[in-house]
């Protein structure tokens, strides 16, 4: 059975649609990657960043669409997030680590998101993320 080399999705703004980006995530790196540190770390980004176009980027608008995409370029794969909110600048986020932000309960997905991935660039005024996996 070949293994894929791209998988598009689209989903409405709302947790429910979560589910289906964690489980279909979890399929298409599992097809092709044995490596379960590397399938959970995927499962995680996509987690991060579906979450984050959701809330952050559609504010939990359900007429408004979250699109990713997965594209295989050899041992690195693309991971594609774009939401239709107004987008934001990388820069204006808080450090979460900074002592006035370390007691607060959110504000760590994008900090998580560059701390496990191989590369993170924002396109789009800050609409798409992409991030990039590197298999080992």
């Amino acid at each position: 059975m070949p293994t894929p080399n791209r998988l598009d999705l689209t989903i409405h703004s709302n947790f429910d649609d979560l589910e289906r980006v964690v489980d279909e995530t979890e399929s298409f790196f599992s097809a092709l990657s044995d490596d379960g540190d590397f399938v959970y770390t995927a499962v995680l980004l996509a987690s991060e960043a579906a979450t984050n176009s959701i809330e952050h980027g559609n504010k939990l608008d359900p007429a408004r669409m979250v699109r990713i995409s997965y594209e295989v370029h050899g041992p690195s794969v693309e991971m594609h997030f774009e939401d239709e909110g107004s987008g934001f600048n990388r820069a204006d986020i808080p450090d979460p680590l900074s002592d006035e932000n370390i007691l607060d309960d959110g504000g760590r997905g994008i900090f998580l998101i560059e701390r496990l991935a191989d590369a993170v660039r924002y396109e789009n005024g800050g609409r798409r993320v992409v991030i990039v996996l590197t298999r080992k």
